[in-house]
C-alpha cells in the first residue's frame, strides 16, 4: 500500500480543524509531536487566515460558561469547557486574539486560554505603581491583547487611570506583558483621557485602536494606536 510523504501528509492536516487534529494527535506519537510542534501551529494558523476557514464565534449564554458557534455552520454549537469552574460574578474577556483569549477571574487573576486545546496560563500579577492621592479619585482599568509577527510574541497592554472628581488630579500608568518573557515591564505612560471602558479598542494592522479625550473639557475624540512591536502610542492620523 502506498504512503503519503511526509509533506503530503502535512499539507492535509493543515487543512483540518481544531478539533480533528486534537482526535489524530493520538494516531501515533510521531503524529502528537507533529501536531504540537510550533511550526506546524503557525502554518496551520496561517492558513486557515487566508483561506476564512476554521472559523468560529465564542459566545456567553451565562455569568461563567461559553459557547462556540461554527462559522460555517450556524447551527454546529458545543459548550466550551472554561478553565475557572464557577465563578460569582461574570468572567471578564479582556481580550481576544487568533484564538486566544485574554480573561480575568473573581479573584483578579488574568489569564490566556486556548479554548480548542483547553490549554491555559495564569499571568503573573502586577502591582499598581503609584499609590492613590488624598483626594477623591475614580480609577478605571483598560486592556488591550494582540500579537506581533516581528517579535513572534502575544502581548496583553494595561492602562490605568486615576481621575479626580474635579479633573484636580489626573495620573496614567501603562504597563505590557510578554507571553514569550512570561513577565510584565512598565512602558511610557499614556497620558490622554481614555471613553471606552475597559477595552483599548480594536485590533489591526498589528495595532491597538482606542479613542481618547486630550483633555477632560475636549469634545474631539482623538484616535491612538499602540503599535505592538515598538511599543509606543501614538495618534492615528485619518
Amino acid at each position: 500500500m502506498a504512503t503519503l510523504s511526509q509533506d503530503m501528509t502535512l499539507d492535509i492536516l493543515r487543512c483540518l480543524s481544531v478539533n480533528d487534529l486534537l482526535r489524530f494527535k493520538c494516531v501515533s506519537k510521531f503524529w502528537c509531536s507533529w501536531i504540537e510542534d510550533p511550526y506546524f501551529i503557525k502554518l496551520h494558523l496561517s492558513y486557515s487566515l487566508k483561506t476564512n476557514t476554521n472559523r468560529c464565534l465564542i459566545v456567553r449564554y451565562c455569568k461563567y460558561q461559553f459557547l462556540s458557534v461554527n462559522y460555517d455552520s450556524p447551527k454546529t454549537t458545543r459548550r466550551l469547557k472554561q478553565p475557572l469552574g464557577e465563578q460569582k460574578k461574570e468572567i471578564q474577556i479582556l481580550g481576544s486574539c487568533n484564538g486566544l483569549l485574554a480573561v480575568e477571574d473573581d479573584d483578579g487573576r488574568i489569564l490566556l486560554w486556548n479554548p480548542p486545546t483547553r490549554k491555559y496560563q495564569v499571568l503573573p500579577s502586577t502591582e499598581i505603581e503609584f499609590q492613590s492621592p488624598p483626594i477623591r479619585c475614580s480609577s478605571s482599568t483598560y486592556y488591550g491583547f494582540g500579537y506581533d509577527p516581528v517579535s513572534d510574541d502575544y502581548k496583553l497592554v494595561r492602562i490605568v487611570q486615576l481621575l479626580g472628581a474635579k479633573d484636580e488630579y489626573f495620573h496614567s500608568e501603562a504597563k505590557v506583558y510578554s507571553l514569550r518573557s512570561n513577565s510584565w515591564r512598565r512602558i511610557k505612560d499614556f497620558c490622554f483621557y481614555l471613553i471606552s471602558y475597559g477595552q483599548l479598542g480594536f485590533l489591526a494592522n498589528n495595532v491597538l485602536h482606542l479613542l481618547a479625550f486630550k483633555t477632560p473639557e475636549s469634545s474631539k475624540r482623538d484616535l491612538f494606536g499602540f503599535d505592538l512591536r515598538s511599543e509606543e502610542f501614538s495618534l492615528v492620523e485619518l
